[in-house]
């Protein structure tokens, strides 16, 4: 009997947490939400200064970095699995653009699985950042009109979570 109530709290413990993960991951976009998520004017940020606290905090919760790492475009960064300089940041920023509460975040990740990925943010009336979708590929896009097309046609993937 206490095997089986250690077993369904176990149960419970682990749906709960899985639960609250998977709300912080967001959630796969239909193809109908894929073409809308970057609609609007848009506003690009071509540098990380122009990024504001709230959505670095929030992009590095969910890359899993314990305080907000990201180069600026041409900047050096851990293009491969082969550590140069352990103060070189993981990824590199492609550029980012913000509209009304909405941000997203366009940057490449160095190592064996050099890839590209999009991140997309809202901002609440606390001025908190929450992760919305996010979507992983092996091209990234040179402006945000080929970003958007990108998104549309599924070129980016939202099957995995790979932005760590």
């Amino acid at each position: 009997m206490n095997e089986h109530r250690i077993s369904l709290v176990v149960l419970v413990i682990c749906c709960v947490a899985l639960s609250a993960v998977a709300q912080q991951q967001g959630h796969q976009l239909s193809a109908a939400e894929k073409e809308r998520i970057l609609d609007g004017q848009f506003k690009v940020v071509s540098t990380t200064e122009g990024m504001p606290a709230n959505v670095k905090q929030s992009f590095s919760e969910i890359t899993r970095e314990s305080s907000f790492a990201l180069a600026n475009p041409g900047q050096k960064y851990q293009v491969t699995d082969v550590v140069v300089d352990r103060k070189l940041p993981l990824r590199r920023l492609v550029f980012a653009g913000v509209k009304d509460d909405k941000w997203f975040v366009h940057y490449e990740r160095g190592g064996r699985g050099h890839g590209y990925y999009v991140l997309v943010f809202t901002v609440d009336p606390h001025g908190d950042a929450h992760f919305v979708w996010g979507g992983s590929g092996p091209y990234g896009a040179k402006n945000l009109e080929q970003l958007r097309k990108m998104v549309a046609t599924g070129q980016f993937s939202d099957g995995e979570n790979y932005y760590w």
